[in-house]
């Protein structure tokens, strides 16, 4: 995995104040149990993060997109008074490890029955090995295993994260086996990626799911309905939080106006993808949308590579099908939305 945002904020008091931060329902979790994907706004009711929240015994986990952790703890610390609370930042004592689940690998122990998207947390146990050999001793360690919405599979399978202390030196060796022998196969020694070839897969890999990345596709100046994962991050019911007021007029007004989308880049050719941040337009002077991300996805049907991206549409291009133009170098392409 790329670098993440690992932040635990522990303490009794740890639920009242992640609760007066984040947009989603997280009073209601339970321990060990299912997480909740939300945003932790500002007073504006900006973005000041996106991750992952999961309930521990002494508090949260929170797990996200890299370089927002000690925004996030600031944040918590400037309206920590009396509480019990204190955010502790680990971005720095861990190592992500991805599995992308299909129908031949897949981690045994999620709830098959549990509503799709739940964000499901197990332990998983790992026979890690001592040294690099083959043959070398190996022990048998428990780790937490996270069900993440970044990466999804055509048959709905999630992501799954598995994060190993820096401290224990897991090599990817070690790791490629351990996890072989979790989902019962010897052959993810050959899918296993690492360094900048893992981060720019894992990119694919997310930009075809249409899941966006904080710090890549969005910060601190956009606010939630802008993001595209309404549904999944905000919760109209849970009382009150810091930037609620702006997040509930707009809600009340019932439309943003721009979000992200996922386009479509076609007419290219075997020219280089468009770069990052160029505008699209339609007609007019004023861009109508701006891709934020952009990735060549090889394995396409019959073979083809396709050019896929997602970025930011004005309402004149939120509906599936709108089309813009942009240009890359000096050759003109036409981007399609495809969806949220």
């Amino acid at each position: 995995m790329p670098p993440l945002s690992v932040l635990d904020l522990v303490g009794k008091d740890a639920a009242a104040i992640l609760h007066n931060l984040t947009t989603n329902e997280v009073k209601s979790l339970e321990p060990d149990g299912p997480g909740a994907e939300t945003f932790i706004t500002n007073v504006k009711g900006k973005c000041l993060g996106h991750v992952l929240a999961y309930r521990t015994q002494d508090g949260y986990r929170l797990i996200g997109a890299s370089g927002q952790a000690d925004a996030i703890a600031a944040q918590m610390d400037k309206y920590t008074i009396r509480e019990d609370a204190v955010p502790r930042v680990l971005d720095d004592g861990f190592q992500g490890w991805l599995i992308v689940q299909d129908e031949n690998t897949r981690v045994s122990g999620f709830d098959e029955t549990a509503e799709a998207g739940a964000l499901q947390r197990i332990e998983v146990s790992l026979s890690i090995d001592r040294d690099d050999s083959k043959t070398g001793s190996s022990e048998v360690q428990s780790f937490a295993a996270y069900a993440v919405p970044w990466v999804g599979s055509k048959d709905g399978l999630p992501g799954v994260l598995i994060l190993t202390s820096k401290s224990q030196e897991v090599s990817s060796q070690s790791m490629s086996r351990a996890i072989g022998d979790l989902v019962g196969t010897q052959n993810v020694g050959d899918a296993m990626m690492e360094g900048e070839p893992a981060n720019q897969r894992f990119h694919q890999l997310r930009v075809s799911a249409g899941f966006p990345w904080y710090g890549t596709d969005f910060n601190d100046s956009h606010l939630p309905q802008e993001i595209s994962r309404e549904p999944q991050t905000i919760s109209f019911t849970k009382g009150c939080y810091l930037g609620q007021e702006t997040i509930a007029r707009l809600d009340a007004l019932g439309q943003v106006q721009k979000k992200l989308v996922r386009w479509s880049v076609e007419g290219i050719g075997e020219h280089s993808p468009p770069d990052v941040d160029t505008k699209l337009f339609a007609g007019g002077e004023k861009a109508v949308g701006r891709l934020t991300s952009v990735v060549v996805i090889e394995s396409q049907p019959g073979g083809e590579p396709g050019i896929y991206a997602i970025g930011f549409a004005r309402r004149s291009h939120f509906e599936t099908g709108a089309e813009a133009n942009g240009t890359s170098g000096e050759r003109e392409f036409v981007a399609k939305v495809v969806g949220e």
